[in-house]
């Protein structure tokens, strides 16, 4: 048993504690509380006692949303969402094809270090700025081994893309075995509790019906990403299928001529089609109206906003006040070094709060916190409390540091401890 003790205990879903104490066994809170509390409480018990003195424990950060295997993808400055896309999909395009250099190995070989050096930094951001979890998106799966031994949980999610029926059922399943033993691995190893796999859908506008309903059949009780209403033309695109959405499936030979446009939001539609429940992470939702908020909250959705990467695209401001107002589950995500310029929780947490003034530090904490934690659905993490795992991180502080500049300070940095 190892007894910790702080100046300031955090434990997000209660009061701050001022000379506070967290008791972990293995990697489980026992007990936490005022420091006299505890040492009463446990005196007569064999432990170890760690002092951080100047310091504030609380649960570590959960990233909701990313895509590691874009670090290599960095974009400087673009117009728009449109302009933006377009240099993915034609980055990935020279990525993937066919090489004159293929057939010899050190070229190749040099070329994944060089990708996974990349990788490895964005993971140090991850892991330095107190992140304990993610939600990590790949179109490829080629991290998925290497993830497994990382000091995080992660939940990752497979995205599938294909807009007509006939090779939206190719995808499907083509990966649906992958998938299917890779889990049988996961879960022979006992490590479900830290990692976790399941499909998600890209975006309305690039999945077909079809796909969406074989990804949440497929998903059961397992969460399900989905990139949701974040550029306006997407709502353009659902409601009467026409504009940039049209025009770029077309230019890339992956347009359904037979498609009909739902005809309504693409939150309306999704509803419809029965994708949205309680484990649907919705990521985005920046142009979304009251009625798609309402479906939201009675659907008991996971909300994910990306600020950076919103400001960045211009797509919009997600209307977080509104969303937490209507009992909404909010985290908080980086997106990738495509769309941003780290991986950095705390970077991301600062500029949210001035990004939504109008949302209090406190709700901010909880929403790359606990409210993640929930998200992706690692519920023994994400506060302090009794029989929680202790996934748990530290912040060296000042000495004269009052209580009530806690969240300041919290906010102003960049770098913290992982505490066991």
């Amino acid at each position: 048993m190892k007894i910790f003790y702080a100046k300031y205990i955090l434990p997000v879903t209660s009061e701050v504690i001022e000379d506070g104490a967290v008791v972990i066994e293995g990697r489980k809170i026992v007990d936490f509380g005022k420091r006299e509390e505890i040492e009463f409480k446990f005196k007569d018990v064999a432990r170890r006692e760690i002092d951080l003195k100047n310091a504030l424990i609380m649960p570590g950060f959960v990233n909701a949303h990313t895509h590691l295997e874009l670090s290599d993808f960095k974009i400087e400055k673009v117009n728009d969402f449109k302009e933006w896309l377009w240099e993915i999909v034609l980055r990935k395009d020279k990525k993937y094809a066919p090489k004159w250099y293929d057939e010899f190995n050190f070229i190749v070989s040099f070329l994944e270090r060089r990708w996974l050096r990349k990788i490895y930094r964005a993971l140090q951001e991850i892991i330095t700025s107190g992140t304990i979890a993610i939600g990590d998106v790949t179109n490829t799966g080629e991290l998925v081994t290497r993830l497994v031994s990382l000091p995080l949980r992660v939940h990752i999610f497979v995205e599938l893309i294909a807009f007509s029926d006939e090779k939206a059922l190719q995808v499907f399943e083509k990966l649906k075995s992958n998938l299917n033993d890779i889990t049988a691995v996961i879960e022979r190893h006992n490590y479900q509790n830290k990692f976790r796999l399941s499909f998600s859908a890209h975006a309305p506008y690039s999945v077909s019906e079809r796909l969406f309903k074989l990804i949440k059949d497929f998903n059961g009780e397992r969460k399900t990403s989905v990139h949701l209403a974040e550029p306006i033309e997407e709502i353009e695109f659902i409601k009467h299928g026409t504009g940039f959405f049209r025009d770029f499936l077309t230019k890339r030979g992956s347009f359904n001529s037979g498609w009909q446009p739902p005809g309504k939001s693409p939150v309306k539609y999704l509803d419809d089609i029965g994708f949205l429940d309680e484990n649907t992470l919705a990521v985005h939702c920046v142009n979304v109206d009251d009625e798609d908020i309402q479906i939201l909250s009675s659907r008991n959705v996971s909300v994910c906003t990306c600020p950076r990467s919103n400001f960045f695209l211009k797509v919009g401001k997600a209307p977080l006040r509104k969303f937490l107002d209507n009992g909404i589950n909010v985290c908080l995500g980086t997106d990738s070094k495509a769309s941003n310029n780290d991986l950095n929780i705390l970077n991301e947490l600062r500029f949210a709060r001035e990004y939504y003034r109008d949302v209090s530090d406190e709700e901010l904490i909880k929403i790359a916190t606990i409210n993640g934690a929930k998200a992706l659905g690692f519920d023994m993490i994400g506060s302090i409390e009794k029989g929680k795992d202790a996934d748990l991180i530290y912040f060296t502080i000042p000495k004269d540091l009052k209580k009530s500049e806690i969240y300041e300070f919290i906010f102003s940095s960049s770098l913290c401890g992982r505490l066991i």
